[in-house]
């Protein structure tokens, strides 16, 4: 008989623990495997601070460049309304 055929046909029980106990092992394992890669991805405080000073002011350059160029495009937008309601109310007392 094979290994399943084997397992099917014990109780429910010992079914049951087998499984349980296989997959709380498989868990056990991937856990320490990922706490593992852990320790070894992390870096020392001094490279992290590093990285962050280096990243962090591009990163709020690139996020205060792209507020004033929002801010530009909104203005332009705003100005251009203006005008054209301007034109419309111009136009409106002009034809009265």
């Amino acid at each position: 008989m094979s290994f399943i055929e084997n397992l099917q046909n014990k109780p429910r029980k010992t079914r049951l623990l087998i499984l349980w106990t296989a997959s709380i092992s498989v868990m056990l394992v991937i856990i320490v495997v990922w706490l593992a890669s852990f320790s070894q991805n992390s870096k020392p405080a001094d490279t992290k601070d590093e990285l962050e000073q280096t990243q962090l002011p591009s990163l709020f350059e690139s996020f205060k460049q792209d507020i004033s160029t929002f801010k530009e495009a909104l203005d332009a937008s705003v100005n251009e309304i203006e005008e054209q309601t301007s034109s419309i109310e111009d136009e409106g007392q002009t034809t009265q």
